[in-house]
């Protein structure tokens, strides 16, 4: 079920993609294509499939172009398959078991407005490595989790010949785990060593489970962003010519992409960093000052009406290099959904238990639907008024730096409202501790 999961994941992925791409103007003429035939062509030069992914299109009826890779199975020459492809008026997608495995595809009728061809763009993920793989990782935890129970199991028998049937039942159990069932655990009774170690193995089961996906998931979105500047990079050099205007304007367009890559590994090496305990270097720090500082800092990064809605007056123990970091992201989000005329605001407030800092503006604000996974890797919201290119990692970012406070961040904003955006962090008055201790000398 995951690794089906994951195909369609990519599937859904290569289709928005495609789409994206297809409401684009012509790099050529800058205008809309003008063909079926010329806009699947220019899709398939700049979208290099995965080793496990193949694409081929047909056009009135038949079998066109396919990506310049060798799948392990050729379904464009598969005429009953190309049949059916054709006869796609909607997109869909399946499942067929090949003499190279289960592959799952995806069928997207083209058309393009004012031609009478009628096309298809067919999306095939080969899915024998992946089901592979993820035999392969359930067969060495199970043999972990055997030699564990067997050794538990031994030490049981020692201690007492009563404690060999629940161990027994253990091992069974967790030798019944597959790979699509990682999401099972031990049944836990009783209070005894036999039940603290099934608590102890589902908590290894959990930790197991949720590094997998998060590793498999990172991996697969770092590579898939990864993948479209290395493309353009690659087919503006190898389209570059002699023209001394033409090789600047390919060696800008190059190194505005490796700059992109770089912000983006960048960004990555910085969410890994988070999950570790050293990610924060706590201070005692005066949050007037930090919020001022912060201020000052981003009203320097582009011409809006920037404005203070309030300061913290007191201190407290954060990492005040990360918080800046974390303000002057919201910030620069800020400016890509606003206009030089519309309002940029920081603000913070300290209450019994709590800070709260604050960026809002009166840009376009944020629809409804993107402001749920808003701080999901790889989002962006669509109302950006700037072409400056993020990563898609910023707020992610934002989010990881609050919760490494213990706090969290959130959004609230309404299309042509403007947003705003709080850190709500746990705090205690430090300044009043420091009085007191004043006071005793």
């Amino acid at each position: 079920a995951g690794v089906r999961t994951h195909a369609d994941d990519e599937l859904e992925h290569e289709v928005t993609k495609f789409r994206e791409f297809a409401a684009k103007p012509d790099p050529a003429t800058d205008r809309p294509y003008s063909s079926v035939r010329g806009l699947m062509t220019a899709h398939l030069q700049t979208n290099l499939p995965e080793h496990t992914e193949t694409f081929f299109t047909i056009v009135d009826g038949r079998e066109d172009q396919r990506s310049a890779d060798t799948p392990p199975l050729r379904l464009d020459q598969d005429p009953e398959f190309v049949a059916a492809a054709a006869e796609t008026t909607t997109p869909r997608s399946g499942e067929l078991k090949t003499q190279a495995g289960p592959v799952s595809y995806a069928v997207v009728p083209v058309e393009v407005k004012g031609q009478p061809q009628h096309a298809q763009l067919v999306i095939i993920e080969f899915l024998a490595e992946d089901l592979d793989e993820a035999w392969s990782t359930i067969w060495t935890m199970t043999i972990v989790a055997v030699v564990a129970l067997i050794a538990a199991g031994f030490l049981g028998w020692v201690v007492a010949g009563r404690v060999l049937a629940p161990i027994r039942h253990l091992r069974e159990t967790a030798a019944g785990i597959g790979e699509d069932e990682l999401d099972r655990r031990i049944e836990v009774t009783g209070n005894d060593d036999v039940a603290r170690l099934g608590v102890t193995f589902n908590r290894m089961l959990d930790r197991l489970e949720a590094a997998f996906a998060g590793q498999r998931q990172l991996l697969n979105d770092a590579g898939h962003e990864l993948r479209t500047p290395i493309t353009v990079v690659r087919g503006q050099l190898q389209v570059m010519g002699d023209d001394s205007e033409d090789r600047q304007h390919t060696l800008a367009l190059v190194d505005d992409e490796l700059q992109r890559m770089s912000r983006l590994v960048d960004d990555l090496v910085m969410l890994a960093r988070s999950e570790r305990p050293d990610f924060l270097d706590l201070t005692d720090t005066d949050l007037m000052d930090l919020l001022i500082s912060s201020f000052s800092k981003a009203s320097a990064l582009a011409a809006r009406d920037w404005i203070i809605d309030a300061v913290p007056e007191g201190f407290g123990i954060v990492d005040d290099e990360r918080l800046t970091q974390a303000l002057l992201q919201l910030a620069s989000n800020a400016i890509d959904h606003t206009n030089e005329e519309d309002t940029i605001a920081f603000g913070g407030r300290l209450d019994n238990t709590t800070l709260r800092l604050w960026v809002r503006d009166t840009g376009a604000g944020i629809p409804a639907e993107d402001q749920a996974r808003i701080f999901d890797r790889f989002v962006t919201a669509r109302s950006a008024r700037s072409g400056r290119k993020g990563t898609g990692l910023g707020l992610t970012i934002v989010d990881r730096i609050a919760r490494a406070h213990g706090g969290t961040v959130s959004v609230k904003s309404a299309v042509g409202q403007g947003a705003l955006f709080t850190l709500t962090l746990p705090w205690h008055r430090l300044d009043a501790d420091r009085g007191s201790e004043g006071d005793s000398h």
